[in-house]
């Protein structure tokens, strides 16, 4: 019980004092595990809210109406999208995609590390960004489940922007080219409150200082955010 009372204080420290929670990870051993876990619970959340407000057919046919498929191949391919399997694979893709994509942006912001003169070990860097990613997807899932719940027509709500904080949800996606939309969708006040927390975590392992911190953060989201404009234009 003292145990994990104090793995969970770094989890608990980011909500009120995030500067001593981030200075503390070096020096703790494996204080990445509960907060991945509890980073990959919160997501499951989400997608058990939605599937079960919204209803999987909603969803899939959301997700595959830019794909211009025939209604019997589309009808088809929603109806297996909705099956208890589809369903539950999805739910335990979401907990093993959590801990990779955790990884990866900790791997990402090791590398940027290296150019300052203190670079912490990976398992720092992953419990920092683990811990930031924590208030983000905690924030997601009530706000996801209360405008749910408030909904009078979930299924007919707009699976990419059922939480209304980016300007493209305020935008007709019909109306504007791909890569535009794409991009405005990713402006997003949740989004650059992370960033926020991402780089002041960075700064306090590296040292670098505030700014340098969220530059080191906002390269990685230009890079996503390009990538993910470059995929709408193409697909």
């Amino acid at each position: 019980m003292i145990n994990c009372l104090i793995q969970m204080t770094p989890l608990l420290q980011v909500f009120s004092s995030p500067g001593a929670a981030f200075a503390s990870l070096p020096e703790r051993r494996r204080a990445w595990l509960l907060p991945i876990i509890c980073d990959a619970i919160l997501l499951l959340l989400v997608n058990m809210l939605i599937a079960h407000f919204m209803g999987m057919e909603n969803v899939a046919r959301q997700q595959m109406s830019g794909f211009n498929l025939p209604p019997d191949q589309m009808e088809k391919a929603v109806a297996q999208a909705a099956t208890p399997a589809r369903i539950y694979i999805g739910y335990v893709a979401t907990l093993l995609l959590t801990p990779i994509i955790l990884m990866a942006i900790a791997g990402a912001l090791t590398i940027f590390s290296m150019m300052t003169s203190r670079q912490p070990k990976f398992s720092a860097m992953l419990s920092m960004v683990s811990i930031s990613f924590f208030p983000y997807w905690l924030i997601a899932c009530v706000m996801t489940g209360l405008i749910l719940m408030l909904a009078p027509d979930p299924g007919s709500m707009d699976i990419r922007n059922l939480v209304a904080s980016n300007v493209g949800a305020f935008m007709d996606k019909n109306s504007l080219p791909k890569g535009l939309y794409s991009l405005l969708s990713s402006i997003d006040i949740l989004s650059f409150a992370e960033i926020g927390l991402l780089g002041y975590g960075f700064s306090k392992l590296t040292r670098v200082g505030l700014f340098g911190g969220i530059g080191a953060v906002m390269a990685l989201w230009v890079l996503y955010v390009s990538s993910k404009m470059a995929l709408s234009i193409l697909f």
